[in-house]
């Protein structure tokens, strides 16, 4: 890290203001040499210059410095921000390019944060969904996450942990003082919530996927039921056609939108009907596709006939998913056999605000863990995992009266899987799959 990088840190479009940013040991004396009149550089104060490249003027900006570590790098930074022409930006990029800066990798700012300690795996990891996050409630997780809240319930499971392991090596160095039956039970306690506390934080990952992914929810049923009016209505606008004809709708008609909060994707799909047509047909297909991805799948049927006469039949539930039943066109009549279920009409309303009530409920069963906050990622549910069994094979090799160097060796294990999630132990493969993920800039 003892190059200088520079990158733009704003979407690269036009826009009244740009804002770029140089970090390095050489971020103040390359940005001297761009400057006809001198700055102080005292730092997280702003001066107006002019930007020049040699004899042509580029920009007149405004500079802020951050002195080490006190800026987001914990590196010399210093900050450009100078009107928002792309054409301008590339330039003031090359000028720094010329003079020794390069240009900086995506998540590299926020790599070069951790490495310097300002901020541990999971804080670097919210950055990146706090960027992406399309809904208030990831947006809210994320920051809960960068705030610290993922990387606090860790370190206390790793000093527990570290406890843990300075009583068996103490043990190990003195053996012949033995392990009291009260002080043993008390480390099998202490292991057993520990390994408990770590696969609740495990279990979040589902809602994690969620909020990250979005919950696909996929709207099914025979061709004519109504799936594309329920879908405008959900969606409050006119996306689907919606047509008296069956058939209509010929292929998976894709929408992301916030329900409550929550990011969800939200399919229509071609009705369920032996087909003739091959366009259809592949409608079909995909609809069933759809299916067996769905979190979250609403049969759609017509409340004026019984329910024995809808042909459609949902798949077999996977673990994950759920399943909601709506009986449409209910200003046609409700068949006495559907009093029970939940009958709306898209034509009129009646029922939309209890399907809204019924999406939000089924929502929050399948994401639990988002109001808490914490939902962990699939790496970290990797290394929980794997923290998780190797305090387990601990307990039943202390249980079982086995040495106490496997007992310990377990806890050592269980140590390094802990410290993976919050960076402390790290490789280079870990660090690239952690910030590719990033934007170039941050």
């Amino acid at each position: 890290m003892n190059d200088t990088i520079a990158a733009l840190a704003t979407p690269a479009a036009p826009a009244a203001l740009a804002a770029i940013r140089v970090s390095g040991p050489r971020a103040r004396e390359i940005t001297d040499l761009l400057l006809r009149r001198p700055v102080s550089w005292l730092p997280q104060k702003a001066w107006h210059r002019e930007i020049w490249d040699d004899e042509q003027k580029l920009d007149d900006v405004v500079l802020l410095y951050w002195r080490q570590p006190r800026s987001y790098t914990g590196e010399e930074m210093v900050e450009i921000f100078c009107h928002g022409n792309p054409l301008l930006v590339d330039r003031i990029l090359t000028a720094y390019f010329s003079r020794g800066a390069r240009a900086a990798l995506p998540g590299e700012f926020t790599q070069r944060a951790f490495l310097h300690g300002k901020l541990d795996l999971t804080q670097a990891e919210a950055i990146a969904d706090l960027i992406h996050a399309g809904s208030l409630r990831s947006l809210a997780a994320a920051q809960e996450a960068k705030e610290g809240l993922l990387g606090r319930k860790l370190a206390e499971a790793r000093a527990t942990l570290l406890e843990l392991v300075a009583h068996a090596e103490a043990y190990l160095d003195f053996p012949e003082e033995d392990l009291s039956p009260e002080v043993g039970e008390d480390m099998l306690r202490r292991i057993d919530r520990l390994r408990s506390e770590l696969l609740g934080l495990a279990g979040t990952a589902p809602t994690g996927r969620l909020l990250r992914e979005g919950i696909l929810v996929v709207l099914a049923g025979c061709p004519n039921v109504g799936k594309s009016s329920l879908f405008n209505a959900i969606l409050r606008q006119n996306r689907a056609i919606v047509s008296p004809h069956p058939g209509t709708t010929r292929d998976t008609i894709e929408s992301i939108c916030q329900i409550h909060g929550y990011p969800v994707r939200l399919i229509d799909t071609a009705g369920h009907r032996t087909a003739e047509h091959p366009v259809e047909a592949e409608g079909v297909r995909r609809a069933e596709e759809a299916l067996r991805s769905a979190d979250l799948i609403v049969h759609v049927s017509v409340a004026p006939e019984p329910p024995a006469s809808d042909p459609f039949l949902p798949p077999p539930l996977l673990p994950h998913q759920r399943l909601l039943r709506i009986a449409n066109k209910a200003d046609l009549g409700i068949h006495p056999e559907r009093r029970s279920e939940l009958c709306i009409s898209t034509i009129t309303g009646e029922g939309l605000s209890e399907v809204d009530r019924l999406l939000r409920r089924e929502i929050e069963a399948l994401a639990p863990d988002a109001a808490a906050g914490g939902a962990v990622n699939a790496r970290q549910e990797a290394s929980l995992r794997r923290a998780t069994a190797a305090l387990e094979r601990a307990s039943v090799a202390f249980r079982t009266g086995l040495a106490c160097e496997l007992w310990c060796l377990e806890l050592r294990s269980a140590l390094q899987a802990v410290g993976e999630v919050m960076g402390l132990v790290t490789s280079e493969e870990i660090l690239d799959e952690v910030f590719r993920r990033f934007c170039i800039g941050k």
